[in-house]
């Protein structure tokens, strides 16, 4: 257990919630002590953080008696969000009392372990039953020039699909709302020749497991399941290459992990510190927020310049949404996009933000020009990092560049990378 000392502005937008109580520990003075000891204070709070990114802290009172006599476990969760999937934090609750077993002596750790993992228990651990729906694999069979066989990891109890191609150092393509890995189809070829490509498909997309729960899906827990992602198959010398959301993510790791990576490609993405945003996303935030199913091949095909789906490719995009209890994500995506200092995630991107402004990784940044949405991230980005290329715009291309002009972006990429050796 590592206890941290968060900083004030942090704790400002999070509210404690009491998750753990003793109350007794005047009948445990041996216990008391030891408790003491290993924390180093007699009362007070001590905080840490948990696997699961979540701030923990736990208050310890003296009535007098030169020990701890009561105990509390808080959990500090995001004001203007929900609690936690509760799972998450039976989770870090046992991960507390194996930590705690062991410091104080007061059972053995293995059987704390043991039983928190049979029957019942076991269930307090895990997805709800019901609560995780998977897209059918036939409605997968014949997509238009995607010829890649699904691979998979286990990430939390989930599934999250990738596919891949090449070899080399990776290159990990990240895609944002509403699509998945299909949407690098045209650039995967061009690229896999400089390393090999990984293109994972997002918890909630694509053939990625899909949680049917609300507070499943935050900010948060985005950039928790693509680091463990990434650390799972161990990539390093990674070349990020990201758009959309898959950029607010891949920005989010790369700041958190950023020994593994060597270079970053972003494109019609952002990562905002909390500020207003302008008219044509506060428009799509409208709206996808008083929909209860998006017709998401109908909203790519509005929002491309260049060219529209075809009607394969338009199913292919509707594939992993059966229904509306899949779309899940996809619904609440927009309302997860920071826009005020005080929201979720906007503490974190500012901490982010601090950390990406010390690399020193080459940066291209490829946008289509036609998009309004992320066209001030650009200039944003742009200020942040150190060894940024000059602009390169694709005029008339659109906010999904990948579908209005995927040939001409992955040359302009791969230009880039042989220019940087990459």
């Amino acid at each position: 257990m590592n206890f941290i000392v968060p900083e004030s502005e942090e704790l400002r937008y999070l509210r404690p919630d009491p998750v753990l109580w003793e109350q007794e520990l005047d009948f445990k003075p041996e216990i008391a002590k030891a408790l003491e000891s290993t924390i180093g204070k007699r009362s007070g709070i001590s905080y840490w953080r948990s696997e699961h990114g979540h701030l923990y802290a736990i208050e310890l009172a003296d009535l007098g008696r030169n020990r701890p006599s009561m105990a509390t476990i808080y959990g500090h969760w995001d004001r203007m969000e929900p609690r936690p999937p509760e799972h998450e934090i039976n989770r870090d609750l046992l991960d507390f009392l194996l930590w705690f077993s062991e410091e104080t002596h007061a059972a053995d750790p293995k059987i704390v372990n043991k039983l928190a993992h049979v029957g019942n228990n076991a269930r307090l651990l895990t997805w709800p039953e019901g609560s995780v729906l998977r897209t059918p694999d036939e409605r997968f069979e014949m997509l238009p020039d995607f010829p890649y066989e699904p691979h998979y990891q286990e990430i939390e109890g989930l599934r999250m699909a990738y596919v891949k191609s090449g070899s080399g150092d990776p290159i990990l393509m990240l895609h944002g709302e509403p699509t998945w890995s299909f949407l690098y189809r045209k650039m995967i070829p061009a690229l896999s020749g400089f390393g090999e490509v990984y293109a994972p498909d997002l918890i909630g997309f694509g053939r990625s497991d899909k949680p049917v729960l609300t507070n499943a899906y935050t900010y948060k827990s985005h950039v928790r399941w693509m680091r463990r992602f990434i650390e799972k198959l161990d990539l390093t010398k990674i070349t990020l290459i990201c758009q959309d959301w898959g950029g607010s993510i891949g920005l989010r790791v790369l700041a958190e992990i950023p020994e593994r990576f060597k270079a970053l490609v972003a494109m019609n993405t952002g990562i905002t510190p909390g500020v207003k945003s302008h008219q044509a996303f506060d428009s799509w935030r409208f709206f996808s927020q008083r929909s209860k199913e998006l017709d998401l091949p109908g909203l790519m095909n509005i929002t491309l310049t260049l060219r529209k789906l075809t009607d394969a490719e338009a199913a292919a995009y509707a594939a992993p949404f059966p229904s509306r209890e899949y779309q899940t994500c996809a619904l609440l995506f927009p309302r997860l996009v920071p826009i005020r200092p005080d929201q979720p995630g906007a503490y974190d991107n500012r901490q982010a933000i601090e950390i990406l402004k010390t690399l020193e990784l080459p940066v291209f940044l490829l946008w289509g020009g036609a998009d309004a949405i992320t066209k001030p991230s650009e200039s944003y980005l742009r200020k942040i990092f150190k060894n940024v290329a000059p602009p390169a715009i694709i005029e008339g291309a659109g906010h999904f560049i990948q579908e209005d002009a995927g040939e001409e972006a992955a040359a302009q990429i791969a230009e880039w990378m042989k220019t940087k050796r990459l």
